[in-house]
């Protein structure tokens, strides 16, 4: 099994990593601010722009030309901002439900099928771009479980069927399952017409709906850092059980001990910090924790692979003696 050293810690790691948080704390304010007031950007340049013009009508001095100059670039630039920040989805907080109600949550959050995108893979809103989306994910898949043309294989919260709908091609059956009837749902109308897929209702962390040694390969990717620990922990038990002898385990996560994940980290840290945390804020991992879980359902061959911001385990479920 591949190993993980911990970080150096050094001594200004601390005073580093606020600053390097710093902007995109301000631009969320920013963009939080230009949502509340939609029209300010847009006086803002006006104003900058009849100053600019009466600088040069009225022949003022050179400096409050620059001046005038100046503040009509930095206010277009505000405006630009403003533009972009109009087109990143904002997800409701959802402050009624806990961690824990995961059905609820993503139910919430796949309202329609823009929405859905958004929650299962960033700012995607068009098909092609979700289907590009999935490619690194399915290179894993094939390279690090891997996924060979006879497994049949599980994909445990598959949301809209992102990954499923381009690994179905490379396997012989692929079975996507979630907790949320909202997600399945869209990603039913998204993979029709495939032979070889179906998907199921979870209805609790469990896998309860599938019998034992059903399948080759099991994976978790882009959903367990949304997961209690102990339902972690749930989930790699019941992989283990539906699992076929010789059937492979996959599951990945942001790496806290990736500087690419540490960052993200320390940027929600300070996003947060007086907020209440939304039920869907992530939680991230390392290759020990995945690691403990494989190790003690019952797993061989375990190794880590560090992708960053990624770390991504593998493990093998015994032969049958």
């Amino acid at each position: 099994m591949n190993t993980t050293t911990a970080p150096q810690i050094a001594g200004n790691r601390e005073e580093s990593t606020s600053s390097k948080a710093l902007w995109p704390s301000v631009r969320h304010v920013a963009a939080s601010l230009f949502q509340t007031y939609p029209r300010l950007p847009v006086l803002v340049v006006l104003f900058s722009g009849i100053a600019l013009a009466a600088s040069l009508i009225m022949d003022l001095s050179l400096s409050y030309k620059v001046l005038a100059a100046a503040l009509m670039a930095s206010s277009s630039f505000v405006w630009g901002f403003w533009a972009r920040a109009s087109h990143i989805r904002r997800f409701p907080p959802l402050s009624h439900l806990h961690r824990r109600q995961y059905a609820a949550t993503w139910d919430s959050l796949a309202g329609a099928r823009e929405e859905a995108y958004s929650a299962a893979a960033g700012h995607y809103k068009d098909e092609d771009k979700l289907r590009r989306s999935a490619a690194e994910t399915v290179r894993n898949l094939t390279d690090l479980a891997p996924v060979r043309a006879v497994d049949d294989v599980l994909e445990v919260g598959c949301g809209v069927g992102r990954i499923g709908r381009e690994l179905a091609q490379t396997c012989a059956t692929w079975t996507g399952s979630d907790i949320s009837a909202n997600m399945l749902s869209i990603a039913a109308s998204r993979l029709e017409g495939l032979s070889n897929v179906r998907l199921v209702q979870l209805h609790a962390v469990s896998l309860s709906e599938f019998e034992n040694n059903s399948f080759d390969v099991v994976y978790f990717t882009n959903m367990l850092y949304h997961l209690d620990e102990m339902d972690r922990w749930q989930y790699v038990q019941e992989a283990f059980r539906v699992l076929r002898p010789d059937g492979r385990i996959f599951m990945d996560n942001i790496d806290m001990e990736s500087q690419a994940g540490w960052d993200m980290f320390a940027r929600d840290a300070i996003r947060y910090k007086d907020l209440e945390r939304p039920p869907y804020t992530p939680r991230y991992s390392n290759a020990a924790e995945f690691a403990v879980y494989f190790q003690r359902a019952g797993f061989a061959g375990i190794q880590a692979h560090h992708r960053s911001p990624l770390v991504i385990v593998t493990g093998v479920k015994p032969s049958a003696e």
